[in-house]
C-alpha cells in the first residue's frame, strides 16, 4: 500500500509565494517586458517629453532627448521637423498607452538598454495615430527619448 504525502498548509502556501516570486521575476525577462521601475521611470521621462511637444516647446523636448539624438540633429532640426509632424495633425485630445517593451540587445543602435513605447493618440485633424517613442537608459541612470516616430493608423 502506498502511503499518501501530505503537505501541511503553512508549507503549501510558502511554497506557492516562493514559486509566485521566481514567476514575478522571470517571466518579464523572458518576455522581454520590463519590470516595474523600469516602466514606471520610463514612463514619467515619456510624459515629461510628450508634455513639452504637445505644448510646442520643441526646443526643450529636444533639450531632455538623449545625447545620441542630440548627436544626429540639432536642436534647430529637431524643432522643424517636430514642428512639421505635429501642425498636420493640430492639438493633442487623447492619448491612450498602447505597449511597452524592454530590450537590451538591439541590432543598429548603441549598446544599452532600451524602452519602445506606443501609444495610440487623438489629435484635432486626425483620428487615429500611434505615437512610438523610443528611451534609452543614458550614463546618468536617466530614462532619455532618442525617438519619436508618429504614424497614421
Amino acid at each position: 500500500m502506498i502511503k499518501k504525502l501530505t503537505i501541511p498548509w503553512q508549507v503549501r502556501i510558502h511554497l506557492f509565494l516562493f514559486v509566485a516570486s521566481l514567476l514575478w521575476i522571470i517571466v518579464p525577462a523572458i518576455n522581454k517586458a520590463p519590470g516595474e521601475l523600469v516602466t514606471r521611470n520610463s514612463l514619467v521621462a515619456a510624459s515629461e517629453f510628450l508634455y513639452l511637444v504637445d505644448t510646442e516647446e520643441y526646443a526643450k523636448s529636444w533639450e531632455v532627448t538623449s545625447s545620441a539624438l542630440k548627436n544626429m540633429l540639432t536642436q534647430a532640426a529637431w524643432s522643424d521637423e517636430i514642428d512639421r509632424l505635429r501642425s498636420f495633425l493640430g492639438p493633442i485630445i487623447e492619448r491612450i498607452h498602447h505597449d511597452i517593451a524592454y530590450t537590451d540587445s538591439a541590432s543598429d543602435v548603441p549598446a544599452g538598454e532600451y524602452v519602445i513605447m506606443t501609444f495610440v493618440s487623438r489629435f484635432e485633424f486626425s483620428e487615429r495615430v500611434f505615437e512610438k517613442l523610443t528611451l534609452m537608459l543614458g550614463e546618468d541612470n536617466q530614462w532619455q527619448v532618442v525617438g519619436y516616430f508618429l504614424k497614421k493608423a
